[in-house]
């Protein structure tokens, strides 16, 4: 099996763990987390800051995926350490419904019961999460989250870093704007723009990101 290290030591990591296991391509070897002063064995595997645990991947049979849950923060930590592409896995769980045509791009989870139909294409570091429906063509960008049991219409477009909350709905043919989080619960009716927070029932843009430049910076990079 393929040697797997995992950043992020978390909740959400564990998460990320029990998909690998499932998916049964991967084995763990190693956990990079920066709250750790040193590296340290745990049930036979390597614990440590992540710089220690990224001088693993110089050999060609370890992979690597950032298992944080927050946008921006995946997004920093992918930008820190700046690993080619081609290191990264995917993990998709064995219970996860992918539709024909679908593209899942590297460092992407996809938790159970997710759907995904077909034509859809899912974005770099993305999380996919428990029972979320993506419906056929979405385009979903680098970075983004699909909180458990959010779903999207056909033809949806969700740009980069965008957060889709829990059980929260974007209808058919929609765009969600980059770095926005639509709150859970709502249900987005017409197109969100960038860097907002928008909740209710139509979704409405609420408050907008107090430094919008550092955002847009994060977007192009």
């Amino acid at each position: 099996m393929k040697k797997l290290i995992l950043i992020g030591g978390g909740g959400h990591g564990k998460v990320v763990l029990d998909v690998m296991t499932a998916q049964g391509v991967y084995v763990l070897a190693g956990v990079g987390d920066d709250r750790f002063s040193h590296t340290f064995l745990q049930h036979g595997v390597p614990h440590g800051p992540i710089t220690d645990m990224i001088k693993l991947l110089e050999y060609d049979e370890f992979s690597l995926l950032i298992a944080i849950g927050s946008n921006r923060s995946r997004h920093a930590v992918e930008q820190r350490i700046g690993v080619a592409k081609a290191k990264y896995a995917t993990l998709i769980h064995p219970k996860a419904v992918i539709g024909s045509g679908v593209t899942v791009g590297e460092g992407s989870v996809i938790m159970p019961g997710a759907i995904i139909n077909c034509g859809a294409h899912i974005g770099r570091h993305c999380i996919i999460n428990t029972g979320s429906i993506i419906e056929h063509e979405n385009v979903i960008g680098d970075f983004v989250h699909l909180s458990p049991t959010a779903a999207l219409g056909g033809d949806v477009a969700i740009e980069d870093g965008a957060h889709i909350g829990m059980g929260a709905k974007v209808i058919e043919g929609r765009r969600i704007g980059s770095w926005s989080t639509l709150g859970a619960g709502a249900v987005a009716i017409t197109d969100i723009p960038q860097l907002c927070t928008a909740v209710g029932v139509p979704a409405k843009p609420i408050k907008y990101a107090e430094d919008k430049q550092i955002l847009i910076r994060q977007r192009r990079a």
